[in-house]
């Protein structure tokens, strides 16, 4: 290559080079004119401008790309131009590397972290949390978006998992799941399949549509008093008064009977509450609490009597046949004070004028009670039967007394209840002195916990608001009727209840109830029964709102269809005599015969064929036969009747006989309408 020396001048014409090199201190500034390249520090530039050394320029700006060593850039793409090349920031000090609006730390952070905003742009490490996860108000999804399986391991071991087969499977684990814990008062206002533990009532407790929140797994058995309470059933009672039950004078002075009766004939069924008092000479009765499922229907009703040194309670049919069971609570010289389960029995042998004690029970454990009560007057021998039902609010007690059945003239005492700083009390006074007052006691709280036994069942407690919910349900297999005792306690209102129901079932559920003690003055609870296939239903509804709670004691009992006695049947296959007037609501159908046999006594009506035609004929004890479907083959009316004394047959054409007459006489006889 040729390199031109510059004579004279640096005039324009003198750098005109024409195709010869320039050279400024061999490579201070190298002009390659046949390649059009400027070489500083070089003499061999390879490029349009290339720099041997360090350059400074206050600005550089650079169109299309840059290549910079190892990196080029391009537009605002950074680039490594070595194959697997790192792209490298490096800083000084403490100082950090900063892409847009966000400044990264200037140091690694330990194994497992990750990098985290504080919102402002800083960066920084942080290790993701291993025993919760924090989405302020927004979902936390977890999602297998194949056909896998989510699960959660602790300490080493799967306890749940959760697949498309199995919601939620937790059968690995050995030890227990621990439920949503609270009072009533605390639960939520419900919705299908919900399942929480209440503190309130110490039971697992579910949301169905048809019960609302109601205890959940096995109960327990019902402790039931059975020295007091015994069981009987009667069948075969027809209109001539029978015995249902009886007992000896000296073991008893009171007995009630819970009843449910069977009208065996017209297959009706009725409850009803019989109250039985004696004085060792005279019985008395009276009857209560009666739900039938015809009310126009003539039930079995009954009567008391003494006699061979036993009380019986007696019954007499509306219909031949009728059925009863029944459950007794009787009272007297062979009752013991203690307590069984829900049941008390109390005595005081001397409650004179004035106003004493006869039982009480805690305010802040129990909301009512039911009192069945036998005074004696130890003086004059009188006898009364009574009953009560006692409830609070917290401050005050309510009492009703009812049921009076007197040996005597008067009701031997008079109840009254109050509370006492933290107990209920019942009181009695006499109106005679010297009266032994036994107390049968069935006690309620605001928390039962449900269990069943053969005659008596304690309902769980159940909430309920305006609208029905179920509190109780039996079986028409199992049961007919049952005999309730209700408590109902709204803590929002400070308003309580206590009632009786009495629920029947046969062809439907059948339902009364009364009396009713409310705290509130109106009554708190309504209540209705229904019959779904052979599921009994109670149903109760506040008027106290939302969060009602609601307790009960069962007495039940099964009177299912006992059948009537062979004398009491019409049998089909075999000869029978029925006596008695007889309805049939149904036309009677006559089998066509022959001329039957002579009995003393007795005359026949029965059908012959006569011309391919069924008639029907009348035979008398002497064997004389008339015809009394007066109708001839032809259709005409005519009379036919056989004398067998005489031998004569008489059939006349009663028709053509009375058309001759009316010739005769000018009258029409036959009508055509």
């Amino acid at each position: 290559m040729a390199i031109g020396r510059i004579s004279g001048s640096v005039l324009k014409s003198n750098l005109t080079r024409n195709g010869t090199d320039l050279a400024f201190e061999t490579n201070l500034l190298y002009l390659d004119v046949t390649n059009s390249r400027v070489g500083i520090g070089t003499s061999e530039p390879t490029t349009a401008l290339q720099v041997s050394g360090t350059t400074t320029s206050t600005n550089l700006s650079v169109s299309n790309s840059a290549v910079i060593d190892g990196v080029s850039i391009y537009d605002n793409i950074i680039t490594a131009n070595s194959s697997n090349s790192d792209l490298e920031f490096t800083v000084q000090g403490t100082g950090k590397i900063k892409l847009g609006q966000l400044s990264f730390p200037n140091s690694d952070g330990s194994s497992g972290q990750f990098l985290q905003t504080d919102g402002s742009g800083t960066l920084s490490f942080a290790t993701v949390s291993t025993n919760s996860i924090s989405q302020l108000n927004s979902n936390v999804t977890v999602t297998d978006s194949g056909t896998g399986t989510v699960t959660i391991d602790v300490d080493g071991s799967t306890i749940i998992t959760m697949n498309a087969t199995t919601a939620l499977d937790i059968s690995a684990a050995t030890d227990a799941v621990r439920l949503p814990n609270g009072t009533t008062e605390q639960r939520p206002s419900g919705s299908l399949g919900m399942i929480r533990y209440n503190s309130s009532t110490d039971n697992i407790e579910g949301y169905t549509s048809a019960g609302g929140w109601a205890q959940l797994g096995a109960t327990s058995t019902t402790t039931e008093n059975t020295d007091d309470t015994s069981t009987a059933t009667a069948t075969a009672i027809s209109t001539t008064q029978g015995v249902i039950d009886q007992f000896v004078t000296s073991s008893f002075d009171s007995a009630w009977y819970l009843a449910v009766t069977r009208d065996e004939i017209n297959n009706e069924v009725s409850t009803a509450k019989y109250s039985l008092v004696h004085d060792d000479t005279t019985a008395y009765v009276a009857t209560s609490h009666i739900t039938e499922s015809d009310p126009t229907n003539a039930y079995l009703t009954t009567q008391a009597d003494i006699t061979g040194g036993n009380v019986r309670l007696l019954g007499t049919g509306g219909s031949v046949v009728n059925s009863i069971s029944t459950y007794r609570i009787a009272l007297g010289d062979n009752t013991a004070a203690g307590t069984t389960g829900n049941v008390t029995n109390t005595i005081n042998l001397d409650v004179d004028s004035a106003a004493e004690k006869i039982d009480g029970w805690t305010l802040a454990s129990y909301r009512g009670a039911k009192y069945y009560i036998s005074v004696n007057n130890t003086t004059t021998g009188e006898v009364s039967n009574t009953e009560a039902l006692v409830v609070h609010d917290g401050s005050t007690a309510y009492i009703t007394q009812y049921g009076n059945v007197n040996t005597g003239s008067n009701d031997l005492i008079i109840l009254t209840a109050e509370v006492d700083s933290t107990e209920v009390i019942v009181k009695a006074s006499a109106n005679q002195p010297n009266c032994r007052v036994t107390v049968y006691r069935i006690l309620l709280a605001d928390n039962e916990g449900g269990s069943t036994g053969d005659n008596v069942n304690v309902v769980a407690a159940t909430t309920v608001d305006s609208s029905s919910s179920v509190v109780d349900t039996f079986n028409t297999q199992t049961y007919t009727g049952a005999f309730y005792v209700v408590t109902g306690y709204n803590s929002t209102e400070g308003a309580a209840s206590i009632s009786e129901v009495m629920l029947v079932a046969n062809d439907d559920a059948y339902l009364s109830a009364g009396p009713i003690l409310s705290t509130k003055g109106t009554d708190q609870l309504t209540f209705t029964g229904t019959l779904s296939g052979t599921t009994v239903s109670l149903s109760a509804s506040s008027t106290s709102g939302s969060s009602t709670i609601v307790n009960a004691y069962r007495v039940h009992m099964l009177r299912g269809s006992a059948g009537a006695s062979t004398a009491d049947t019409v049998l089909v296959s075999t000869e029978q005599t029925i006596t008695g007037a007889k309805t049939f609501t149904s036309p009677i159908a006559l089998t066509v015969g022959s001329d039957p046999t002579g009995v003393a006594d007795k005359a026949h009506i029965y059908a012959k064929d006569e011309a391919s035609s069924a008639e029907v004929y009348v035979r008398d004890e002497a064997g004389n036969v008339t015809k009394i479907s007066p109708h001839n083959e032809a259709g005409e009316w005519e009379y036919y009747s056989r004398n067998v004394k005489t031998g004569k047959t008489v059939r006349i054409n009663m028709e053509e006989m009375i058309r001759d007459i009316e010739k005769l006489t000018g009258k029409t006889y036959i009508k055509n309408d």
